[in-house]
């Protein structure tokens, strides 16, 4: 996903885009050696067995295969009905539900927490709600930046980004404790008009006194 400040994009993407993009999302982003490494180096940090939430977990693939072939129990949640039907039939031994991230009420605790893309979509004050009111604190100003421009397998939409300040300061503010960062220049697998380098960074937090 590449982003610019160019003028606005025609469309908000919704659970219907992503939906109908389906399996073509899959094919453009599950080889991801280093996404699968920084996960599997996250997962070595947990108990065996634990019970673990991505939120947006799209067709499954890399992650929640990934999550799933660990051993651990995977529950996978998405706003797109279509990504949720791809996603069980790919990790059949996992859990899925359609809900938005923002509206789901967990029935349990989890051991561990992933989200990649989806967070891109939401607000900066829909982060907050995300993280709860100690995030109500946070300064946009701190490195956070709404309604930027990027374009998604050729896909126009808006996007909230936070700079690796912008996200220490965000997640050390609810209480976590930062314990890994890596940084990767991905680039999708899609047609040449759509192929765009994708600098990414990833972050694995804990609350203090947990695995």
């Amino acid at each position: 996903m590449s982003t610019s400040s160019s003028s606005p994009p025609p469309k908000i993407l919704g659970p219907q885009f992503w939906s109908d993009l389906g399996l073509d999302y899959e094919a453009a982003f599950v080889n991801d050696p280093v996404l699968v490494a920084v996960v599997q180096k996250w997962l070595a940090l947990l108990p065996s067995a634990s019970n673990i939430l991505e939120c947006g977990s799209g067709t499954g693939k890399p992650i929640g295969r990934t999550i799933a072939d660990s051993g651990h129990r995977y529950h996978g949640i998405d706003a797109a009905a279509g990504m949720v039907e791809i996603s069980r039939k790919q990790i059949p031994e996992g859990e899925f539900e359609v809900v938005d991230m923002l509206s789901f009420s967990p029935d349990r605790q989890y051991d561990g927490i992933v989200a990649s893309l989806s967070h891109f979509e939401l607000s900066l004050e829909e982060h907050r709600t995300m993280y709860g009111h100690k995030a109500r604190n946070f300064d946009p100003e701190s490195g956070c930046a709404e309604g930027v421009n990027s374009i998604l397998l050729g896909n126009k939409m808006v996007v909230t980004v936070f700079t690796q300040g912008g996200w220490k300061k965000m997640l050390e503010g609810v209480g976590f404790e930062i314990v890994n960062t890596e940084e990767d220049l991905f680039v999708p697998k899609a047609k040449a008009e759509d192929k765009m380098d994708e600098p990414r960074y990833y972050v694995i937090a804990r609350k203090p006194g947990r695995a």
